[in-house]
């Protein structure tokens, strides 16, 4: 009976269907009128109604009661058949106004209140119109705290860029907490409502403090652990350093090149090497990497684990830093300490497709791919790096 008329629990299911597609939320905010709303039913074939015809009847019945009940109207179809003769066959169910269809799908309430709470948004910045258009249930999803949100947001349009800690921001019935479990709906919405010159719109996720550094805010930030290696260029004596970010990003030192050593032993134990440094413990943070002057136009060595994710590291300091080299990364190095090798788990290896590796480096990312072998970088012998570094410096001093 179903499959020939709705009953009223399907056709209710339809109409809530109808209400999740927001369109009659978009009709009121272009000014449309979306009623009445007609929902046509299936047509039944001939042969279906004869030998349904009581189940037809039933479910005839029970629509109408429904109708009666909600307010909503059935236009019939005066079908003629060669043996039942003339029969009234519900074919569109009609809800003629707007308050009659939220009270049958149960949401006059909420749209009451996303109606509020829209014309409150709209009143603060127009801008987010086009935002609210596309996506009115997430203001209903965040309606507890929807004005607490619109704060936030009227505070970065007068105060842009505020160089401060969130807890510094004084913005009157917003905590700082607020602020940190809200970020991805206040990145969405600050997005529409500043200008792109007040935000750093190549900063598009949360990660290593997405937030804070789109929108010109301090926080806590990483740390990058390095060593210089060449004594001359040593700060006040010191060549064990810990950095912030933006410290790093501006160190100011005569380097020529720069190493990049995953395993925070190697690092430790790197050897010296004229006018350079080693960084190290980074994995996948490689990003925070990304515009530190100091890196500019050097001579940059990656050495990581030689398994897939040592290769999508490279690949992704590559995006950043293009003259990126990798170091003691290839198949005669792989081969030499093939008997210290590892399995490396299937479950959590890079098997996606990388952008910045050579032609000689992704045939053997690939060959690790299948074959899920590991050669950590601490296995491999400290006299082998220190050969591989007199033949890049052309100092075999590196093994005396």
């Amino acid at each position: 009976m179903s499959s020939l008329l709705p009953t009223p629990k399907t056709l209710k299911q339809q109409a809530l269907k109808i209400w999740q597609r927001a369109d009659i939320h978009r009709a009121w905010l272009q000014k449309n009128n979306y009623f009445p709303l007609e929902i046509p039913l299936k047509n039944i074939p001939a042969k279906d109604l004869l030998s349904n015809f009581t189940e037809v009847q039933d479910a005839i019945y029970l629509l109408r009661q429904d109708s009666k009940k909600h307010d909503y109207l059935i236009s019939d179809k005066l079908v003629t058949h060669r043996q039942l003769g003339e029969q009234k066959i519900p074919s569109v169910i009609i809800f003629k106004t707007e308050a009659v269809f939220l009270d049958y799908v149960a949401k006059s309430a909420e749209f009451i209140q996303f109606k509020k709470l829209t014309q409150r948004t709209l009143q603060q910045d127009v801008l987010l119109l086009d935002w609210v258009n596309r996506y009115p249930f997430k203001i209903m999803k965040h309606a507890d705290v929807w004005l607490q949100l619109l704060k936030v947001c009227d505070y970065f349009k007068n105060q842009p860029q505020p160089d401060c800690y969130i807890r510094q921001l004084n913005i009157e019935g917003v905590d700082s907490k607020f602020i940190e479990q809200h970020k991805g709906i206040l990145n969405e919405l600050l997005t529409q409502s500043l200008d792109e010159t007040n935000y750093d719109k190549e900063i598009t996720g949360l990660s290593h403090h997405g937030f804070e550094r789109r929108y010109s805010l301090r926080y806590d930030q990483s740390l990058i652990r390095l060593r210089i290696l060449d004594t001359k260029l040593a700060i006040h004596g010191l060549t064990d350093l810990t950095l912030t970010i933006s410290e790093f990003k501006q160190l100011n030192i005569a380097l020529k090149t720069v190493f990049i050593a995953e395993n925070k032993v190697n690092g430790l134990a790197f050897p010296d090497y004229p006018e350079a440094i080693v960084i190290f413990g980074l994995g996948y943070a490689v990003d925070l990497l990304d515009k530190a002057n100091c890196l500019q136009g050097k001579e940059l060595y990656y050495w990581g684990d030689l398994d897939t994710h040592g290769f999508a590291i490279l690949s992704r300091l590559r995006h950043y830093f293009p003259q990126a080299k990798s170091m003691l990364m290839d198949q005669t190095t792989l081969e030499l300490f093939a008997d210290l090798c590892v399995p490396e788990p299937k479950k959590s290896s890079e098997q996606g497709e990388l952008s910045h590796l050579t032609r000689d480096e992704n045939i053997l990312y690939k060959q690790l791919q299948k074959s899920l072998c590991r050669l950590e970088q601490e296995r491999i012998g400290f006299n082998y790096l220190q050969q591989y570094l007199s033949e890049i410096s052309g100092d075999f001093s590196f093994m005396h």
